[in-house]
C-alpha cells in the first residue's frame, strides 16, 4: 500500500492468514471484517 494512502487512512487493520495466502480480494476482507465486528458485539447470537 502506498505510504500517501496510508497516512490519508483514519485507522489500518491488519487480517491474520495462515498457510499459502498472501493477499485477498476487497469483498472477502470486507466480509472478514464485518463477520468478527458483529461477532465482538453479540449480534450474531443475539435472539431478538
Amino acid at each position: 500500500m502506498n505510504r500517501l494512502v496510508k497516512d490519508n487512512c483514519d485507522f489500518l487493520v491488519k487480517i491474520p492468514m495462515k498457510g499459502k495466502i498472501t493477499s485477498l480480494n476487497a469483498s472477502v476482507s470486507a466480509g472478514i471484517i464485518i463477520y468478527e465486528a458483529l461477532k465482538q458485539r453479540n449480534i450474531l447470537n443475539s435472539k431478538n
